[in-house]
């Protein structure tokens, strides 16, 4: 199966798992201009799909670990299908992990629509809180004895929130903006708002790894306070779109605090788990389990420096009414309104029952982060 550049189309080796044969099945997808697909089974080069236009597909969604759904299957990428379209994404992928301070956590969706604005993709996200071993174990195999020290007296025990993000020449290009054209130079944390400790491509791997889940190592967590907070999910639409920095910005602009953060790519199972007090409620269900399960959504712990805010209330009327073109009418100001496309792509979950708020922050911040 060939493609070539002037086709202009890319090939990759995706999974889906059948939930009817419990199966993993393996299948070659070549997405051609204009959010066309087809799909062959790798095995037999036996046509699944023949070339259908998607709605809302985008050649960016594209990238190794990356799910991508296509008529309610979540296909899953996990490696490229020709030599054409390996040379060109591994040209436009290097992935690089890069810190917010603790002072700039507050501004996190500040610092985030920076670097999406550079056109770097967030590709994982997590806030942690680290003790002086965890700093050690993490950071200290990249860093100088003078570099460990400043670290180690500044982030034990504060919130910094981890990134990997994706570009072109992602390391280099974010080690110049964050340190200079000279690199580092006395301060490790000279930069107020980022901190990096390698800039190599293989060392960001590792540390990927280590903080976003290498199978049976070590964990890094944060701490959720789950009393007088509520939920927030940035759906993997408005994600996908690059919106995450714009909306986290609005959230502070409202008086909200984020109080602990995450990436997430929730299986079918684990969102139909979430959403199933919306089944046979919601005639919209079908598809806000597609759309939840499509791709990265980034949770989001919302509090309020006034203690006595009602805070599911206020945050829930900040994100507006189900229907963005209801809110734009009725409530124009709120996140739904600003950043929603339809009742299903209406950019934000939040908890919609009071007495659900504390079990749903609790369910994406224990139940999942393990």
């Amino acid at each position: 199966m060939n493609t070539n550049e002037n086709s202009q189309s890319y090939c990759f080796l995706v999974e889906w798992f059948d939930t009817m044969s419990s199966l993993v099945k393996r299948f070659k997808l070549i997405y051609h201009t204009k959010s066309t697909v087809e799909m062959h089974e790798e095995k037999t080069n036996r046509l699944f799909l023949k070339p259908t236009k998607v709605e809302g597909l985008k050649i960016s969604d594209f990238y190794l670990g990356s799910t991508v759904t296509i008529f309610s299957r979540s296909l899953r990428i996990v490696d490229f299908g020709d030599e054409f379209t390996k040379r060109e994404f591994l040209s436009r992928s290097e992935r690089c992990v890069i810190f917010i301070n603790a002072a700039s956590v507050c501004r996190a969706g500040n610092v985030i629509e920076i670097l999406e604005d550079k056109s770097m993709r967030v590709v994982n996200l997590k806030m942690i809180r680290l003790t002086s071993d965890e700093v050690k174990n993490l950071l200290e195999d990249y860093t100088s004895p003078q570099d460990i020290s400043t670290l180690l007296s500044e982030l034990p025990g504060k919130n910094i929130i981890a990134l990997e993000v994706m570009g072109t020449n992602a390391c280099s290009i974010l080690h110049e903006f964050v340190y200079g054209s000279k690199g580092i130079s006395e301060n490790i944390l000279s930069n107020s708002d980022l901190f990096m400790v390698t800039s190599s491509v293989c060392d960001s791997m590792k540390q990927a790894n280590k903080i976003f889940g290498d199978p049976g190592g070590l964990h890094f967590h944060g701490a959720p306070q789950l009393k007088n907070t509520t939920l927030c999910i940035i759906r993997p639409h408005a994600v996908s779109d690059g919106l995450t920095g714009k909306i986290w910005s609005a959230i502070r602009e409202n008086g909200f605090i984020v109080t602990a953060a995450r990436l997430y790519r929730l299986s079918k199972a684990d969102a139909a788990e979430f959403l199933e007090v919306y089944k046979g409620v919601v005639r919209e269900y079908p598809e806000m389990l597609d759309q939840l399960s499509s791709g990265p959504c980034i949770a989001l712990e919302i509090a309020h420096p006034d203690a006595n805010k009602n805070v599911h209330q206020a945050f829930r009327e900040f994100t507006g009414p189900m229907d963005p073109e209801i809110a734009k009418f009725l409530r124009p100001n709120t996140l739904r309104a600003r950043f929603g496309v339809n009742k299903v792509k209406n950019a934000i979950h939040c908890t919609d029952l009071p007495e659900d708020a504390e079990l749903e922050v609790n369910y994406f911040f224990n139940n999942l982060d393990k």
